[in-house]
């Protein structure tokens, strides 16, 4: 299993798509930390560390496509069945796939927040803002969360297979479905809470409403969503023809 494992990890990052991804998400969510940072007015009511850390959600999306891309790439390119003869059990193979997009989401997580945080800290020390507030949580809540939406994104790619339909259909859920959802009376404080977007943010912990769930239930929601997607795609897998 753990040859298995490396050689996902390898696959994730031998191509220029992965590179693509992470820098660039990197590099937008460096870019506007640096600018708000240095150049918004905050007031004392705000809480400057904790509202710019909410900008390091924005390599989640990143994440998720990272782990669609995981396993849709070797439908798409024809090689799973390959990949099948060197694994042949095929849940073990979605499992190393799993672990590698989980790894991957969690290395992103922990530099975006890392960061974030000490671009915080550098510039709006020079400017005397307040950048107190508990780091320590923001960081873990942050870096666990965006691993799993890396799982959660291998999920889908594995019941879809699908790269383009599993990609598009997950970003316009995420950023159109979910928010229109949310203006249905007596669904919107379900889905502010229990939505996909809704447990990220209580699991970030960068957002204080009380709409949301506390960061250990809203955790351990949206890792129950992402292994019901998982074992969703393990099974579909296994009952699917599989040609090159």
């Amino acid at each position: 299993m753990t040859r298995l494992l490396g050689s996902e990890l390898f696959k994730l990052r031998s191509t220029r798509t992965f590179y693509g991804i992470v820098g660039g998400s990197l590099g937008l969510v460096l870019v506007i930390v640096i600018l708000v940072t240095a150049l918004v007015n905050f007031t004392p009511s705000d809480h400057p560390l904790t509202d710019i850390m909410n900008f390091a959600a924005f390599v989640q999306p990143f994440a998720l496509v990272l782990g669609i891309l995981a396993i849709t790439s070797e439908f798409r390119h024809g090689t799973i069945t390959p990949s099948l003869l060197v694994a042949p059990h095929r849940p073990r193979l979605v499992l190393a796939k799993l672990g590698a997009s989980v790894a991957i989401g969690f290395a992103l997580g922990l530099v975006t927040t890392v960061l974030v945080f000490l671009i915080v800290k550098g510039i709006g020390g020079l400017r005397d803002l307040d950048t107190s507030g508990d780091a320590g949580t923001l960081i873990i809540g942050g870096t666990i969360d965006t691993a799993l939406w890396a799982a959660l994104g291998l999920g889908v790619g594995s019941v879809l297979r699908n790269q383009v339909g599993a990609i598009v259909g997950s970003l316009v859920y995420l950023f159109v479905l979910e928010n229109l959802l949310q203006i249905i009376p007596g669904l919107d404080d379900i889905i502010r809470k229990y939505g996909f977007g809704g447990v990220s943010s209580g699991l970030f912990g960068a957002d204080d409403s009380s709409d949301l769930l506390g960061q250990l239930p809203a955790g351990l929601l949206f890792a129950a969503y992402a292994g019901i997607f998982v074992v969703a795609g393990i099974l579909v897998i296994e009952r699917r023809d599989v040609t090159a």
